[in-house]
C-alpha cells in the first residue's frame, strides 16, 4: 500500500476525520446507509413492478452462474485482499463488505449454496448499491476479477425485482419521456440554447450559434447538465465547432451524454443507445460527437459505437475530435488565458472502460500554461465516489459519498495544483461538494471550458 487510510481520512481539513474514523469502528456500519428505494407508482414509469421475493433473487443468480464470466469471477477469487484497500468505498467506511472482496462475497455463498434462507435481499442492494462500478479493484487483482461486471449482474437481477433506486429510477424515466436526465423539454432546451448563444455573444462579441434540431454532419451528444449547469463545457463545443466551421446540431430529442442504464440493466442502456442513433439517421449526420461524461462514453465507445456504424455513422469523442483539430493546427488558442496549475483528474469510464487516457492530456497541454500530475492516475485513478448512480441528494448519503469522493480530491489537493479538471458530467456534479465539505482549497473545471477560455476567437 502506497498510503496510508489513516492519514488520508484525518488530513481532511473540514476537521471530522477522527469522528469519521470513530464511525469506522462498528461491525457493517454502512449496511445501514443506502439510497432510497423507488415505490411502486415511480417503477411503473419505466415498467417495472416490485417482485422482492428471496427465491427470484436465488433463480436469477443461479441463471448467471451459468454465464463464463459471472462464473470466473465467482470461483476464481484467491481472497488476498489485495483489492481491498485499492477501494475508494473500503477507504471511506473500513467496512469490510464495503470493498470488491467482501462485496462479491455477499453473493458468492449464495452462489455456493443456493438456499432461500441465505438470501438477504436488504444486505445485497445495500452493498451493490454502495459500488460505483468504477473497476479500479480489477486493474489490481491477479485475476482480473471485475468487481463492476459483478456488480452489473447482480443489479440487473435486482431491477428485475423491482428494487431499485428512486434516483435511478426517476432519471431512468425522465430520458424515456424527454431524452434526457434531468427532464429538460423541447421549449426549455431551445430557451436554454438562445440564453448561451446571448452569453457568447457578450463574450466574444461574435454570433456564435447552437443549432438545435437541424439536418447537419455532425451531432453533438451533450450532458444535460452542459445546458443547465456547466454551461462553459456546451460553449467550448460551441467554439470549437464554430471555429472549425462545421455543419452541428444537437438534437432536443437526445440531449444527454449519460445512460444509467449502465447501473440499473442492459434494456434500459440499450433503449438509450438506440435513441442516440435513431436520432443520427433522422438527422442525416455523419458523425456522432460525444460529450463529456464518463460513464456515457463507456456505453457509448463499447454499444452504441457499433450501432452507428451498422448504418454508416461514425463515432467521436469531443476529445478525439478536438485533439485532431489542435494537432493540424486548425485552432488558434492562447495558453496564456489559463495561466494557473491545473490537475487532469482520469474520469474512471474513460481510463478504465472508454480508452480515452491520453487525449484529454495531449488537449491540456495544449491550452493552459502549466500541468501537475497527481499521485495516482490514468488506469490507477481514483473514483469520484458518486458514480454507478449514488448521485442521489439524500441527507444520510451526502455525507457518506463525501467521503467516498474524499481519496480523489485528497490526491488531486497534493498536487498542489488550484485547479481539478474533469471532463466528466457525474465528477462535475461530485467533486465541487467534496471539496467543499472538506474545506479544500481547489476549484473545479471541464476540460472543454478550458479549450473555449484558450481559443482565439
Amino acid at each position: 500500500m502506497r498510503y496510508s487510510i489513516r492519514d488520508i481520512v484525518l488530513e481532511s481539513p473540514s476537521g471530522k476525520g477522527e469522528e469519521w474514523l470513530e464511525r469506522q469502528k462498528s461491525i457493517e456500519w454502512s449496511y445501514e446507509i443506502y439510497e432510497r428505494l423507488a415505490k411502486d407508482d415511480q417503477l411503473e414509469k419505466i415498467n417495472l413492478r416490485r417482485e422482492g421475493k428471496e427465491g427470484e433473487f436465488l433463480d436469477g443468480l443461479m441463471k448467471l452462474g451459468k454465464t463464463k464470466a459471472f462464473r470466473n469471477f465467482m470461483e476464481t477469487c484467491m481472497h488476498c485482499g489485495i483489492c481491498i484497500d485499492k477501494c475508494h468505498m473500503f477507504i471511506s467506511t473500513g467496512d469490510v463488505n464495503n470493498s470488491p472482496v467482501g462485496r462479491a462475497e455477499i453473493v458468492r455463498r449464495i452462489y455456493k449454496n443456493p438456499r432461500v434462507e441465505n438470501v438477504d435481499l436488504q444486505r445485497i442492494y445495500s452493498y451493490y448499491y454502495q459500488c460505483t462500478e468504477c473497476r479500479r479493484c480489477s486493474v489490481f487483482c491477479p485475476n482480473g476479477i471485475d468487481q463492476a461486471e459483478i456488480t452489473r449482474n447482480v443489479r440487473n437481477v435486482l431491477t428485475s425485482m423491482g428494487i431499485i433506486p428512486e434516483y435511478v429510477v426517476t432519471t431512468l424515466a425522465q430520458v424515456y419521456r424527454v431524452g434526457n436526465n434531468l427532464g429538460l423539454n423541447e421549449k426549455a432546451i431551445a430557451s436554454v440554447v438562445n440564453f448561451l448563444e446571448e452569453d457568447m455573444r457578450e463574450e466574444t462579441g461574435k454570433e456564435l450559434k447552437i443549432p438545435l434540431n437541424s439536418k447537419a454532419d455532425y451531432l453533438v451528444i451533450p450532458s444535460s447538465t452542459d445546458l443547465f449547469v456547466n454551461t462553459d463545457t456546451m460553449k467550448g463545443y460551441a467554439k470549437v465547432l464554430d471555429m472549425l466551421g462545421k455543419s452541428w446540431t444537437i438534437s432536443s430529442r437526445t440531449t444527454e451524454a449519460a445512460n444509467f442504464g449502465l447501473f440499473a440493466s442492459e434494456k434500459y442502456l440499450r433503449d438509450f443507445g438506440d435513441f442516440v442513433v435513431r436520432e443520427a439517421r433522422r438527422l442525416g449526420v455523419k458523425a456522432v460527437l460525444w460529450g463529456e461524461c464518463g460513464h456515457g462514453w463507456r456505453s457509448a465507445n463499447n454499444y452504441v459505437r457499433y450501432e452507428l456504424v451498422k448504418n454508416g455513422i461514425e463515432l467521436m469523442h469531443i476529445h478525439q475530435f478536438t485533439l485532431k483539430a489542435l494537432e493540424r493546427g486548425q485552432l488558434k488558442v492562447d495558453r496564456n488565458k489559463n495561466d494557473d496549475l491545473y490537475n487532469y483528474h482520469d474520469p474512471c469510464n474513460y481510463a478504465r472502460g472508454g480508452n480515452l487516457v491520453n487525449e484529454p492530456r495531449e488537449i491540456l497541454k495544449r491550452v493552459v500554461r502549466e500541468t501537475v500530475e497527481a499521485k495516482f492516475t490514468k488506469e490507477e485513478t481514483f473514483c469520484c465516489g458518486a458514480g454507478g448512480g449514488l448521485l442521489a441528494d439524500e441527507k444520510a448519503w451526502n455525507e457518506f459519498r463525501a467521503w467516498a469522493g474524499w481519496p480523489a480530491v485528497y490526491f488531486s489537493w497534493k498536487t498542489g495544483a488550484s485547479y481539478m479538471i474533469s471532463p466528466c458530467a457525474i465528477d462535475k456534479a461530485q467533486f465541487p461538494y467534496v471539496i467543499d465539505y472538506h474545506k479544500v482549497p481547489l476549484k473545479m473545471k471541464g476540460l472543454m471550458d478550458l479549450v473555449g477560455y484558450a481559443l482565439e476567437i
